[in-house]
């Protein structure tokens, strides 16, 4: 009969020192850093699909002081600090998350680049600085056009009423002048070293495919997922988003 007990014992306490386990990990930090309009507004959807062991934090570049790619990475790499994280970095924000992997001081599990870029992403980003701003914000453009855009499907009216939600909280001088380093940007040589992953929208309208070929000659390791979706593809498909990101974080 004693031979048995330390089985039942164990098919007894086996889910509560589990629990007791779970409870007692530290959750994996994931910081998110927003594209151009650097709010963090339109994280939302994927904020609500990620997995709750993730400690998910949005650096949103409002807060930051610096007005350049390299001034905002040195800010990103204070607040994160010595603490070992995953970096998910939509769109503009590549090149945020680009610089950090070059400070050996960040530890840095995975970065996630979504729809990012690390040179200029299109012919006509080159001219992004007198793109007429206003038009957006008097609404001349159909909601229709906007959602084929920039989420890939003439009926994401949810997500076209995020995006004027977060358009309203950034000035156009702001917007200008992000417009303006983007049509500044250079293809970079330093390699990167940390595991990467690159989602690349399957109906991306603002990013040339070709700026992948840019990830794969920099990242050693990198990993790349077709994901449905437009340029803002954390909000066309945030499930699938979050799923990229629980696999980069191993869950």
């Amino acid at each position: 009969m004693a031979v048995f007990v330390p089985n039942i014992l164990a098919n007894n306490f086996l889910p509560i020192i589990r629990a007791l386990q779970a409870k007692g990990a530290r959750a994996i930090k994931l910081i998110l850093l927003p594209g151009m309009d650097g709010t963090g507004k339109l994280f939302e959807p994927i904020l609500a699909s990620l997995p709750s062991n993730l400690d998910a934090q949005v650096i949103t570049l409002s807060s930051l002081q610096g007005n350049d790619i390299k001034s905002q990475a040195e800010e990103v790499a204070r607040l994160i600090g010595k603490q070992e994280v995953i970096i998910f970095a939509e769109s503009y924000s590549g090149s945020i998350a680009y610089e950090l992997a070059q400070f050996e001081s960040v530890n840095i599990k995975h970065i996630v680049f979504a729809a990012s870029f690390l040179s200029r992403p299109s012919y006509f980003s080159k001219f992004g600085a007198i793109t007429p701003l206003f038009i957006l914000r008097l609404n001349l453009v159909p909601s229709f056009i906007l959602s084929w855009l920039f989420f890939g499907s003439l009926k994401r009216n949810d997500q076209v009423k995020l995006f004027k939600q977060a358009l309203k909280l950034v000035p156009n001088s702001t917007l200008k002048a992000r417009l303006k380093i983007i049509a500044s940007l250079t293809e970079p040589e330093k390699q990167i070293k940390v595991p990467c992953t690159y989602i690349q929208a399957t109906k991306d309208k603002l990013v040339n495919p070709e700026s992948i070929t840019v990830f794969q000659r920099l990242c050693v390791n990198l990993k790349t997922e077709r994901v449905i979706g437009g340029h803002f593809i954390a909000q066309s498909n945030p499930k699938k988003c979050a799923e990229v990101v629980s696999e980069a974080s191993g869950l």
